[in-house]
């Protein structure tokens, strides 16, 4: 069914396994002699798929194939995801900000477009940090994320070393539903804890899923990326504790991310007090 022939003294292919030629997976018995329904039957999978999201998806998918003929196989969902249609809108005049009124920014960012009402920052506290705690920084993140969901918020999130590393050593182990509603993740190093960036190869799929922005930023290289960690530590905090502080802005942050270049900012709000309001 998947196989055709290399008829090396033709020089052609032929859809079948027969003689002794170099086998070749072509899928042609199944794509254009119709021996396995392949591609009706993922056709089937992406409408329905289609239909109960009210977007385009993407899926992974598995089948077996009883060449007995007995019958004809099964195929399985792995897994569905919609296409999220992203806001390719970029203002270029904004990138271009001085970095005295950035929070963040980084040459190594993932993404596109701008991304609006986020108004918490998560972050780890630096002075705090220590990789032996990473274990527990990832549970409260956990619980803090939680209780962003339930309320249909999102935040940005920044935080040493490696997102989702399986090693404690080299960042906090998170699972993608540990931070799920995270708009913006960022991986910030810190002196004497500079680890290799994993620029979100644990949760690619889902970033780019769900138009997630990723962030790489080190203050301390010649990059000019900027993390602006002070500004946030100045800041009366909505939650804190031993590791963990949430900021809340009265004001949505900007957020552009530009995937051409690579180029990420977050711009410092104009923070409006009570008392003047």
């Amino acid at each position: 069914y998947m196989v055709s022939t290399f008829d090396y003294m033709n020089n052609m292919l032929r859809d079948n396994d027969f003689g002794e030629g170099r086998r070749v997976v072509t899928f042609a018995n199944m794509l254009q002699h119709g021996a396995y329904p392949l591609a009706p039957v993922v056709d089937f999978m992406l409408s329905k798929g289609q239909q109960a999201m009210g977007r385009p998806v993407e899926i992974e998918f598995a089948g077996t194939v009883d060449a007995s003929g007995q019958m004809k196989g099964q195929m399985y969902w792995l897994q569905i995801r919609p296409i999220i249609d992203r806001k390719e809108m970029l203002d270029e005049q904004l990138m271009e900000v001085d970095d005295e009124n950035l929070l963040l920014k980084s040459h190594t960012a993932l993404g596109h477009g701008m991304m609006e009402n986020i108004t918490e920052v998560v972050y780890v506290r630096p002075e705090q940090f220590s990789s032996l705690n990473n274990s527990l920084i990832a549970r409260e993140i956990e619980k803090i994320n939680r209780n962003f969901t339930a309320e249909g918020k999102n935040y940005i999130l920044i935080g040493p070393g490696r997102w989702g590393s399986s090693d404690t050593a080299l960042g906090i182990p998170v699972k993608w539903a540990n931070i799920s509603s995270a708009k913006l993740i960022v991986e910030a190093s810190l002196p004497g804890y500079r680890i290799e960036p994993s620029q979100g190869t644990h949760f690619f799929q889902n970033l780019t899923s769900f138009g997630v922005g990723y962030f790489t930023v080190d203050s301390g290289a010649d990059d000019g990326s900027v993390y602006d960690s002070a500004f946030l530590d100045a800041i009366e905090p909505v939650y804190e504790s031993e590791f963990v502080r949430i900021v809340h802005f009265d004001q949505p942050l900007t957020v552009g991310i530009n995937g051409r270049t690579g180029t990420g900012i977050v711009l410092k709000p104009n923070i409006i007090k009570n008392d003047d309001k």
